[in-house]
């Protein structure tokens, strides 16, 4: 299938050629949109969403309780619903507390340390509802447990994982990386238990992120690429492949997604131009991003494979420069984006 084809389908997956109709209709079908930065996480929901709406509208979703961010998956911070936030991160949990214990070792993180941290917090958030990581810090120094050196870092992420805790509301006056911790229990009434944990969460990385690899799947989700393949072979004809990556791996679409639809179609590509956020889920969320940017391109995007990942402008489904924020593009189309995510970032 020809590359223009496959983006195509690309971005009717992400929403980015047929946007939703709600945030929350955005976030559900993403299951969990990548927002290790916050207002990138944010600002990626908003503009898979029409109309567009405002950082304050978002917001008060996460007030609301109605959206939530946690530590997904890789370990890493995604905003997700609510009801998809616990059984994702209990998928994730023995992958990431075993990558993370030589550092636990070296912290002196040790099951009896976590149980006490999580003793303290519970109490403490029971009574205050919510809290700064700071003031989260300030009560465990207070019972004596250490924070520094990252080590609040990892004992907060523990307790995630262990299903105690989860970022939801923004305090008032909040800057732009700011939210609060909840108790989880508390702050989360609706728990999505799915039947088939991995097959669940392969079914719904395809549907939203499609047409992609298994390699892809297993490098998104942090499991192994065997782990995959099984769930995979359990969904059977679900599955489609609808063609092949240069290594010879099958680029799998859910049978009658919109990916699925993009692909048969015999009409032109649909591939509208966008301005796509730092860490946003059309570059970030294959192992594989060839098929989006060229490798000089990939290099501008993440300087120095330092984790950071920049903003950048698609045209015909590719990457072809960085976003500046004080060059706005001469042309109607590009003035307008360039100017509503300047709006987003700034204008609560």
């Amino acid at each position: 299938m020809e590359r223009e084809r496959l983006l195509s389908a690309r971005m009717a997956s992400q929403m980015l050629s047929a946007p939703a109709r709600s945030t929350l209709e955005a976030a559900g079908h993403l299951m969990a949109a990548q927002s290790q930065d916050f207002i990138a996480g944010r600002y990626a929901l908003a503009q898979r969403v029409d109309p567009m709406p405002s950082r304050a509208q978002v917001d008060q979703l996460f007030n609301d309780g109605l959206l939530v961010r946690s530590w997904t998956m890789r370990g890493t911070l995604h905003c997700c619903l609510p009801q998809d936030a616990q059984w994702l991160v209990q998928l994730a949990k023995e992958r990431t507390l075993r990558s993370a214990a030589a550092r636990h070792r070296e912290l002196q993180i040790d099951p009896a340390a976590i149980e006490q941290a999580a003793r303290i917090i519970h109490s403490y958030l029971a009574e205050a509802g919510a809290a700064s990581r700071t003031a989260i810090f300030e009560q465990l120094e207070q019972q004596g447990i250490g924070t520094r050196n990252q080590r609040g870092t990892h004992l907060l992420l523990a307790l995630v994982l262990h299903g105690l805790i989860c970022l939801g509301p923004i305090p008032e006056g909040a800057k732009l990386a700011a939210q609060d911790f909840v108790l989880a229990e508390q702050w989360i009434s609706k728990h999505h238990v799915p039947d088939s944990p991995m097959q669940e969460l392969l079914l719904r990385y395809l549907g939203s992120h499609a047409p992609a690899t298994l390699r892809d799947a297993a490098w998104y989700a942090g499991q192994t690429l065997t782990t995959i393949r099984a769930a995979a072979a359990e969904l059977g004809r679900e599955l489609v492949s609808v063609g092949k990556n240069e290594r010879g791996e099958d680029f799998f679409v859910v049978q009658g997604s919109a990916a699925h639809q993009a692909c048969e179609s015999s009409g032109a590509p649909q591939l509208p131009t966008r301005l796509l956020g730092p860490f946003d889920e059309y570059y970030l969320s294959w192992a594989d991003r060839g098929l989006v940017a060229d490798e000089s391109m990939q290099k501008q995007i993440t300087p120095g494979k330092n984790g950071m990942f920049n903003a950048f402008w698609l045209e015909q489904g590719r990457a072809r420069g960085l976003w500046n924020a004080n060059i706005a593009p001469t042309d109607a189309l590009g003035a307008a984006l360039h100017q509503r995510y300047i709006d987003f970032r700034t204008t609560a």
